[in-house]
């Protein structure tokens, strides 16, 4: 299958990017549902969220975490560019409440997806070190080189957890971009969403 090339994205995100408004919501998160190691996507309101949903052509969602358990609340993990938290701070990974990956103030939409990991030696092992990652403030990717791991963009972390658990989130899927400082393959949202084994049981 050809891979597609775009290399007017970042031209398109100018034209395209407006702001956007959603009314403040409170939701209801199905805790009987949800399970460490599930998937939680969102749709971004800021500049490179946009660039993501374009990239995607028909994107829905423009960044991913993976729900973990800790302290006896619900968590996600995630690598994050631009939302540096005090002075030195720099884009990596980090951990937060549920409700705050999803405040209205960072996300238009949602949703949480089972990923069919039933394991749970494996799903342990993963979540446990998916909060080592937040921990030790592993460094996010702002080049998008899927050949370096030791820095890590958001889908590129999730697919890299569950690689190692025998899993290939992407199934192969990849898209070809070459804007800015990208220049190669990169693992979108949508490329994790459309897992053949994944099952949405949240949207907002």
């Amino acid at each position: 299958m050809p891979v597609k090339q775009n290399p007017f994205i970042w031209t398109a995100l100018l034209l395209l990017f407006c702001a956007c408004s959603a009314p403040t919501r409170e939701i209801a998160f199905p805790l009987e549902e949800m399970a460490p190691g599930d998937l939680a996507f969102r749709c971004g309101r800021g500049v490179f969220s946009r660039a993501v949903t374009v990239a995607e052509e028909d994107g829905v969602y423009s960044h991913v975490g993976i729900l973990v358990q800790d302290g006896g609340q619900w968590k996600v993990v995630h690598a994050v560019p631009g939302e540096r938290e005090f002075k030195g701070d720099y884009d990596r990974v980090k951990m937060e409440n549920l409700e705050v990956f999803f405040a209205p103030d960072r996300a238009l939409r949602g949703c949480l997806v089972h990923t069919g990991l039933r394991d749970s030696t494996l799903v342990e092992s993963l979540c446990r070190e998916a909060i080592q990652n937040a921990r030790d403030s592993v460094r996010f990717d702002n080049d998008y080189n899927l050949q370096d791991s030791s820095q890590v963009y958001c889908t590129e972390f999730v697919w890299r957890l569950y690689l190692k658990r025998g899993m290939d989130l992407t199934e192969g899927r990849r898209r070809f971009i070459r804007a800015l400082q990208i220049n190669g393959d990169v693992i979108l949202p949508e490329h994790l969403l459309d897992y053949s084994n994944n099952f949405v049981y949240l949207c907002f």
